[in-house]
């Protein structure tokens, strides 16, 4: 694994970091009025949305890393737009299934994309079947792709959202959620592209995995840091409030378990290209294994960092946790991710 970035990739992060930044809310009622629009316009004209388009030999466009570069930004700061659920998850399903000018539309802004989950979150769902459904990350899209069992094998699927679905109230405030509890009749479903295979199936998860713990590792970190600045500045008792042995332990413990979740994210992200998909796959879960298991942790500490304030909802705090706690959720929590680490490492599974 290379650990060093790129010129080409610290002007990526550069830039990434930039647009997120004069994207995201500053406090919670910021998420009413934010032009969503020019985000994703911004994201769009800086390529960052086409990182995994596939050239004419059939390579993405960026690796990985690249990837979770921008979701970690995004997730840094808030910004309510679908990049995972468009740009990564979406466009990589698209990518493998051949289907080039559905993709190019996703890479182009011109169009988005979800995808639709299974009633717990925890995978990608798989067609026919009772539900309930999650259409996630579908900000803008007017479909969600699934998968479809079929006797040529499995197939990707657009599912319109238009009917069957209703809003539906997710802890996360900065990405659009909705909910079908219907069986989804199979004459509304529109096959894209060409059948699946078992290792198309294992990268993508490798990467959406990998995207998500990229995410949280900018949430965290966000948080992390916006509690340091204030815990600097804060004055009780006549003296900064990061001057207190115990609110040092807790900014401290936060940083050193979110540095150790983004160690592990780092390298799910290079595995993603570099590794064979199983390998890729296992190094994937374990970073959301990690990840999710401190997510909520890290970002409550956050909250109690800034006092009284920090439990308001008037305060960005909680919209950090409400991300990670949703993040945690999506495709599969710590709990599902180590049984699935303890099938392969002790059944060979």
């Amino acid at each position: 694994m290379r650990a060093l970035l790129s010129d080409e990739q610290r002007m990526l992060k550069e830039v990434a970091g930039q647009i997120a930044g004069t994207s995201g809310p500053v406090n919670p009622g910021d998420l009413a009025t934010l032009d969503r629009s020019a985000a994703w316009r911004a994201l769009a004209q800086a390529g960052l949305l086409a990182l995994r388009a596939r050239d004419e030999d059939g390579t993405p466009v960026g690796s990985g890393v690249e990837v979770a570069m921008v979701a970690e930004a995004t997730g840094a700061g808030l910004v309510p737009v679908p990049y995972l659920g468009s740009a990564v998850m979406a466009m990589e399903l698209l990518a493998l299934a051949g289907a080039e000018e559905e993709a190019g539309e996703l890479a182009d802004g011109v169009a988005r994309a979800g995808v639709l989950l299974d009633g717990n979150l925890e995978g990608l769902a798989h067609l026919p079947g009772d539900g309930p459904w999650y259409g996630w990350d579908i900000d803008g899209a007017d479909h969600a792709l699934a998968l479809l069992d079929t006797v040529d094998g499995t197939r990707v699927v657009r599912v319109p959202l238009g009917t069957g679905f209703a809003g539906a109230d997710g802890a996360d405030l900065t990405r659009v959620l909705a909910r079908r509890d219907a069986p989804i009749d199979p004459a509304t479903l529109q096959t894209v592209g060409d059948p699946l295979t078992a290792e198309d199936l294992t990268r993508w998860e490798a990467l959406a995995l990998a995207a998500v713990c990229a995410d949280t590792v900018g949430v965290m970190r966000s948080a992390v840091t916006k509690a340091v600045d204030y815990a600097k500045e804060r004055v009780q008792y006549g003296v900064p409030i990061g001057s207190f042995q115990a609110v040092q332990h807790m900014c401290a413990e936060a940083y050193v378990s979110t540095e150790a979740a983004a160690s592990a994210t780092n390298y799910a992200a290079w595995a993603v290209d570099a590794l064979d998909p199983e390998e890729a796959l296992l190094a994937a879960r374990t970073a959301k294994a990690h990840c999710a298991g401190v997510a909520r942790e890290v970002t409550e500490t956050v909250m109690q960092v800034f006092g009284g304030i920090g439990q308001t909802y008037e305060h960005i705090a909680h919209v950090h946790t409400r991300r990670a706690l949703t993040n945690r959720q999506v495709l599969g929590d710590e709990g599902a991710q180590l049984l699935r680490i303890a099938d392969v490492r002790l059944t060979g599974e």
